[in-house]
C-alpha cells in the first residue's frame, strides 16, 4: 500500500497515523521509549513517505525521527516555514507550537467540509490545554494556553505543604465533600468554566463559529461539557499532518 505515515511526537506519547490520500487507515499512541511499536507499525503499513511534528527533543526523540527518515522514501518535518493551506498570523510564528499548527489545520480541514463560513476554535486538552482561532478564509489568528488537566493536580499537590495528589477519575461534586473530592471538583469544574467561558466570550466576536476538542484529556472534558455543538476528534493533529503533506505534494511541481 503506498500511503503516508504522520508522527506526532508530543510531551507526553508519540501518536502516528497511516493515511491513504485523505483517508485514514490506522492510528496507534505509544509511550516514546518504546520505538518498537513504531518500527511494528512502519513494517505493517509499509508508508513511502512521512510528515513528523515534534514538541520533544530527548534522545528517544530523536530515534523516533531517525526511523522514519530510514524507512520512508520523503520525511517533512514540520516547522512555522513549511508550506500550508493556511496562513500563521501569529506574531511570533517561530515560537508557535508545531502541535498547535497540526490541529489547527485539523480542524480547519474538516470545518471547510461542513460548513467553509465557519471560524474555528480548536481546544487541544493535552499537557496544557491550549485554544486556538482560525478564521474561515484560513487565518491562525492566535490563541492562550493554559495548565492542562494533570498539571494542575500535580501543581496542587507539589506547591502545596498538606494537599495530596488527586487523580482524575472519581466522583466530582459541585460542592466537595472531602479534601480529594474538593480538589478533583476543584480542578475539573474550574477547567470546564473555563471552557465554557472561553466560548461564550469568542462567539461575541465570531458568532459563526465551530469548536472543536482533542487531546489525550479532550474526551474526559467533553463528556462532562454536555455541549454537542463541540466535535470531539482525537485525531485531529493526524489529519492536519497529512493535509500538510498532501498540500505539499500537489504543490511541488508548481
Amino acid at each position: 500500500m503506498k500511503g503516508n505515515l504522520t508522527i506526532d511526537n508530543g510531551n507526553t506519547s508519540v501518536k502516528v497515523a497511516f493515511f491513504i490520500g485523505a483517508q485514514v487507515v490506522a492510528t496507534n499512541r505509544f509511550v516514546r521509549r518504546d520505538s518498537r511499536l513504531l518500527e511494528r507499525f512502519i513494517s505493517t503499513y509499509k508508508p513511502e513517505t512521512a510528515i513528523v511534528c515534534s514538541t520533544a527533543s530527548s534522545a528517544a526523540s530523536q530515534r523516533i525521527e531517525q526511523l522514519a527518515e530510514q524507512r520512508c522514501n520523503r520525511v517533512i518535518h514540520l516547522t512555522h516555514e513549511t508550506p500550508m493551506p493556511i496562513r500563521l498570523g501569529y506574531r511570533t510564528p517561530h515560537t508557535l507550537g508545531r502541535d498547535r499548527i497540526a490541529t489547527a489545520v485539523g480542524a480547519w480541514t474538516i470545518a471547510q467540509r461542513l460548513d467553509n463560513a465557519s471560524d474555528v476554535l480548536v481546544i487541544d486538552a493535552g499537557t496544557a490545554i491550549t485554544y486556538d482561532l482560525v478564521t474561515a478564509d484560513g487565518c491562525f489568528v492566535g490563541g492562550n494556553i493554559s495548565p492542562g488537566l494533570h498539571l494542575r493536580f500535580k501543581a496542587l499537590h507539589e506547591h502545596t505543604g498538606l494537599l495530596p495528589l488527586v487523580e482524575a477519575d472519581g466522583d466530582a461534586p459541585v460542592v466537595g465533600y472531602d479534601t480529594e473530592t474538593a480538589i478533583r471538583s476543584g480542578v475539573l469544574l474550574g477547567m470546564l468554566g473555563e471552557i465554557h467561558s472561553y466560548i461564550a466570550d469568542l462567539k461575541l466576536s465570531h458568532p459563526n463559529l465551530m469548536v472543536f476538542m482533542t487531546g489525550g484529556d479532550g474526551k474526559r472534558l467533553h463528556s462532562r461539557l454536555c455541549d454537542e455543538s463541540i466535535i470531539f476528534n482525537e485525531h485531529l493533529a493526524a489529519e492536519g499532518l497529512n493535509r500538510i503533506y498532501l498540500y505539499n505534494q500537489a504543490n511541488e511541481n508548481k
